[in-house]
């Protein structure tokens, strides 16, 4: 406590210090940048080829007014831009979930609603094939007393096939959907476990 009241007035004297060097500051300011020969140069422009550079903002007396970072080049841009992705995606999933069970609970919602889809699918695949079966049996049943299956009757057979194909399609992306909802929990989790463990 004594610590922290000695820093705090040391900082209010350093400030009042600061202001009385800038008492008679008439608001001029003065630039300080690196040149390309690594030699700092105090200025009252800044030169553009500098720019990117960075540079400080000072008063005559030296007081430092405002810094400006230098640019950041392609990969510490990529890198910066990475990092603030990340971020703002720790923080939108602290938002969303407040414990490792609540995101367990998300996934099951999440699988139930994918699963009951895919039991759904897979009830029409075998009501499909049993009526593909009924079909073939009286294909069957014509050729075997001597008669000529109708073309009507090939067309539809072959119409249930196609189906049974679209709907394989559609169970098959339901699956993938499924691992991809697994995965993209798992990772939430581990994520959140990282963040709340800091």
């Amino acid at each position: 406590m004594k610590t922290a009241i000695v820093l705090a007035l040391a900082g209010a004297l350093l400030t009042m210090d600061v202001g009385a060097a800038d008492q008679g500051w008439d608001g001029k300011k003065l630039y300080r940048y690196t040149n390309e020969h690594g030699v700092q140069v105090l200025d009252d422009v800044v030169p553009p080829r500098y720019v990117a550079g960075g540079y400080e903002v000072l008063t005559p007396s030296g007081r430092v007014l405002e810094v400006v970072a230098p640019e950041l080049t392609g990969k510490e841009l990529a890198e910066k831009q990475r990092r603030e992705a990340r971020l703002a995606a720790d923080l939108q999933l602290l938002r969303r979930y407040n414990s490792i069970a609540d995101i367990e609970s998300a996934r099951k919602r999440k699988l139930a609603i994918v699963q009951q889809d895919m039991a759904i699918l897979r009830s029409n695949i075998a009501s499909l094939n049993r009526q593909i079966q009924s079909e073939e049996l009286a294909a069957a049943r014509t050729e075997r007393n001597g008669g000529t299956v109708s073309e009507e009757l090939l067309e539809r057979i072959e119409s249930l096939r196609e189906e049974v194909g679209v709907v394989n399609e559609r169970l098959s992306l339901r699956e993938k959907e499924a691992v991809a909802i697994n995965s993209e929990f798992d990772q939430a989790a581990s994520r959140y476990q990282e963040i709340a463990g800091k």
